[in-house]
């Protein structure tokens, strides 16, 4: 009886099997397959908490340079010199006298748009200070990833605003006073013109100036100067490109914007190049069309809400 439960259990025993190389192989690739993504979702949150954490720096110092401005009774400035450094003036030491700071964004973080790099002066009384207007300066601030950032606004009363809407202040309604059933004394006087508005500092009325550049023999007009498009998508515009002869015109742009046609074999009698924004960085960006023949001339395209 011993004996043939023995020879039994052996027989059942010689059937079974381990695992192959064949299924060592799948699971090793399936474990390595889901490390890389975790890896590189590791990256991009700690790519993006890097502009994060920079851009709250950001808006720290602009807030205390605004500040200062109003205790000193004075202007303090805020200006990038370079895609990732920016220099404060003001008064760091409370000694009474501005001085300036230099600091850094975080490793890969930097300004994405690529045309002038964003400055911002406030007045004695808090306000930005932009010749001609007041305005709201808006710059996108990318971890690397050029498709990816965080948006900064400054607005004209010197409010700092980072999230990926841009501040719409509101219109506000008053009505005149009768002087002679209060108490309000008619020989009070509240002077002062400036009006605060929401308008994006670059021109984005989309009736930019034409342009011509090049020489005689050489030489690129352009239907427009400045254009506006919103974010995303939302609205598209277009820029009339012609040449004195004939001639080729390519397009460079960002990434974030999308020129349709990139290039044109023959502009000479004026061809349509499509602009629309591709994400949500906003601000003002270059485009640049380039002629065969060597002429080039510069578009600002101000991407908004």
């Amino acid at each position: 009886m011993n004996t043939d439960t023995e020879i039994r259990t052996v027989r059942e025993r010689s059937g079974e099997r381990g695992i192959g190389l064949p299924e060592l192989l799948i699971a090793f690739a399936i474990i390595g397959a889901i490390t890389v993504v975790a890896l590189i979702n590791l990256k991009s949150a700690r790519a993006s908490l890097s502009a994060q954490n920079s851009v709250r720096q950001l808006a720290a110092y602009m807030e205390k340079a605004r500040i200062d401005a109003v205790r000193r009774h004075t202007t303090t400035t805020v200006s990038f010199t370079s895609p990732t450094t920016y220099k404060v003036t003001m008064d760091f030491t409370n000694s009474g006298a501005a001085t300036d700071r230099t600091f850094s964004f975080d490793s890969g973080v930097q300004v994405a748009n690529n045309t002038e790099l964003p400055s911002v002066t406030f007045n004695w009384r808090g306000r930005t200070v932009t010749p001609g207007t007041n305005c709201v300066t808006t710059f996108s601030v990318t971890n690397g990833n050029a498709n990816d950032g965080v948006n900064v606004d400054v607005s004209g009363s010197g409010d700092v605003t980072v999230e990926n809407q841009q501040p719409t202040l509101p219109n506000v309604q008053y009505n005149n006073t009768n002087l002679a059933s209060t108490s309000v004394r008619s020989t009070t006087v509240v002077s002062g013109t400036e009006t605060l508005d929401s308008t994006p500092c670059l021109d984005v009325s989309g009736e930019g100036v034409a342009a011509q550049a090049g020489t005689e023999a050489c030489k690129i007009n352009v239907s427009t100067t400045s254009v506006s498009v919103k974010k995303n998508g939302g609205t598209s515009t277009s820029v009339l490109v012609s040449m004195s002869v004939m001639s080729g015109v390519t397009a460079s742009y960002p990434s974030n914007l999308t020129i349709a046609p990139s290039s044109q074999p023959n502009v000479s009698t004026g061809s349509s190049f499509l602009i629309k924004s591709n994400n949500n960085l906003r601000g003002p960006f270059n485009v640049t069309f380039s002629a065969q023949c060597g002429a080039t001339i510069v578009v600002k395209v101000n991407v908004t809400n």
